[in-house]
């Protein structure tokens, strides 16, 4: 071989290498772009997810908010039937007395209030 014949044969196999490198550099560049499209729908993909976990445990703590205001009000609504009751009985009591009870009663109270001491007709 020739020099001139070497010389096209090396621009030949430079400009081979040359295209192959271009070939390689375009599919690099599309894998990277495809790589971008992928992040990036993995991201949307863990956004979307995220959003719906924090919905949901929204949601559950307003179902338990609900739940609790409704035991706390049953709670309530129990412990003043319960002093209502407990007033009713009471009332029923004191309403039983007889006249001389509440005027032993009267007089008792009188005698505390009064400091005499002396408590003799208690029942």
């Amino acid at each position: 071989m020739d020099r001139k014949d070497q010389s096209a044969s090396d621009v030949s196999e430079a400009q081979s290498k040359l295209s192959l490198l271009l070939e390689i550099e375009n599919e690099n560049e599309a894998m990277l772009e495809r790589a971008r499209l992928d992040a990036a729908a993995l991201l949307e993909r863990a956004r979307s997810e995220a959003e719906e976990r924090v919905q949901r445990a929204d949601s559950q703590l307003e179902q338990e908010n609900r739940e609790l205001a409704g035991r706390i009000a049953r709670e309530r609504d129990e412990a003043i039937d319960s002093i209502r009751t407990g007033a009713q009985d009471e009332a029923r009591r004191l309403d039983a007395l007889d006249e001389s009870t509440v005027a032993e009663l009267a007089r008792y109270v009188v005698e505390l209030l009064v400091g005499t001491g002396d408590s003799g007709g208690s029942s």
